[in-house]
């Protein structure tokens, strides 16, 4: 989504961050004195000295009256930018205003705004304002939204922009100069795609390349003909992966049959790895996003929360039932107990680690690029962790050694430890890779679930191993 200003801004453009929330401050505090006294056209002067995301901070620390009062201004005085600061408030007090609004106003803000930022807008809405917002834009001509909203989430169709250049190959070189000189405003003209008589797209070629060919040239002569392109199916962080690996400002979208349909930009490609980096984050930690939307609702956020934590509940109650099976070799030395968070704690850690570094190889793409490069992650990680056990091992049992005088209860925690740390980096290098196997999101594997298998896996090490040794020494 390019963003606009609501019109020049006056101060310079990268002022010191003490001086930006100096003067933050006082604008919002500029405002709420202007908003008590209904000084409307005030504000609007105000407004227009802003950049919208400037606007949508300031939105974000006052209160819900003045948000909406502030923000009807904006659309009423302002319209061209007012959904660039709904786009930059924080989520849930995006919601939060919108909510206060009435569906004529929403529609107001959606209807000049590039369907791609339209789109983004009606996915945040709440379900019960999508409708009457959606048929107020039918009767203004929305069909362009609506068919996008058509295409599956978090897909190249959902997120691509309508507005693009485009000139069948057999116009000249001279021809799509003076096309390009009276198109008007478009999202993206760094590159012009070609296009055959029926709408597919053949080639593309960048404004450099048209500038310096021959005048008489045909667009079919100089355009690129290996265009990286995804379908409207594409998701979303393929996209995003090909943008980034190609150093590409825009992607071409084709529908099923090779129609150029849209294109996706650079700063659609920056929302979608952010979006997705965070999802990742989100999702290791067993929650979600959403909890951003519903702050305000403690149970809803608890209801998010809830599954992984019982998840994790269930793999500690497995955990103790492990305890509970060694119950006699813990009677006989209950010295172990002592050394169980060691071994735990340091297992659920490398497993942590490891797991992070799988997930988010697999969402770059690292690690989807032939069998080849995930052997050597795999190779590598067990190398990995079997220095990390050598190396935390003896340290280990150094401390054992002065707490307990014990070299049997030293060789115990030692080995203990050593496999646990071994099996761990195994485990989270392994479990990711396999949820990716069968379709599933394999930031799931990096939080609660990859934490508690190699707790329970070295916690059972630890006691076997323990068990063992008290059968054959004295300790």
């Amino acid at each position: 989504m390019v963003a606009g200003t609501i019109a020049a801004m006056l101060q310079p453009p990268n002022p010191p961050a003490e001086v930006f929330d100096a003067r933050a401050a006082r604008l919002t505090g500029t405002v709420r004195r202007l908003v008590r006294r209904g000084a409307r056209r005030s504000i609007s002067r105000l407004l227009a000295r802003m950049r919208p995301e400037d606007v949508g901070m300031m939105l974000d620390v006052l209160t819900p009256a003045e948000q909406v009062e502030v923000f009807r201004v904006a659309v009423e005085e302002h319209r061209d930018a007012a959904g660039e600061v709904l786009l930059s408030m924080e989520p849930a007090r995006m919601v939060n205003l919108v909510s206060r609004l009435d569906p004529a106003q929403i529609a107001d803000v959606l209807h000049p705004m590039a369907v791609d930022d339209a789109v983004g807008l009606v996915e945040m809405l709440p379900e019960e304002d999508r409708q009457p917002v959606l048929e107020l834009l039918d009767k203004r001509g929305g069909d362009d939204l609506h068919l996008q909203l058509h295409y599956a989430e978090d897909t190249a169709g959902r997120i691509m922009n309508t507005e693009y250049f485009s000139l069948p190959e057999e116009t000249t070189v001279e021809e799509a100069i003076a096309r390009i000189q009276t198109s008007g405003n478009l999202e993206m003209v760094f590159y012009l795609y070609v296009t055959d008589p029926e709408g597919g797209l053949v080639g593309v070629t960048s404004l450099r390349q048209l500038i310096l060919a021959r005048p008489e040239a045909r667009l079919g002569e100089i355009a690129e003909r290996s265009v990286i392109m995804v379908s409207t199916e594409t998701d979303q962080e393929e996209v995003a992966r090909l943008a980034s690996r190609y150093d590409l400002l825009a992607i071409p979208v084709v529908d099923e049959i090779g129609r150029l349909v849209g294109i996706v930009t650079v700063d659609d490609v920056i929302d979608v790895l952010q979006d997705e980096a965070d999802e990742d984050f989100y999702r290791m930690v067993g929650t979600s996003e959403d909890e951003l939307l519903y702050r305000e609702r403690s149970w809803r956020v608890a209801r998010i929360r809830l599954p992984w934590l019982l998840i994790n509940l269930t793999g500690l109650y497995l955990t103790g039932l492990i305890f509970k099976y060694f119950e006699t070799t813990l009677q006989e030395l209950l010295i172990l107990v002592f050394f169980a968070p060691v071994i735990m704690g340091m297992g659920g850690n490398i497993g942590a680690q490891t797991s992070t570094i799988a997930v988010r190889g697999l969402a770059t793409g690292r690690l989807a690029q032939g069998q080849g490069r995930v052997r050597a992650f795999l190779g590598q990680q067990i190398r990995v962790g079997a220095l990390l056990g050598l190396v935390c091992a003896p340290i280990a049992g150094v401390g054992v050694w002065v707490l307990q005088q014990s070299w049997v209860l030293v060789a115990v925690v030692s080995f203990s430890l050593f496999v646990a740390i071994f099996l761990a980096s195994v485990n989270g290098s392994v479990v990711p890779l396999m949820f990716q196997r069968f379709g599933i999101d394999p930031a799931v594997a990096a939080g609660p679930m990859v934490t508690t298998t190699s707790d329970m896996v070295g916690i059972a090490v630890y006691f076997a191993v323990a068990a063992a040794m008290i059968r054959n020494f004295v300790i």
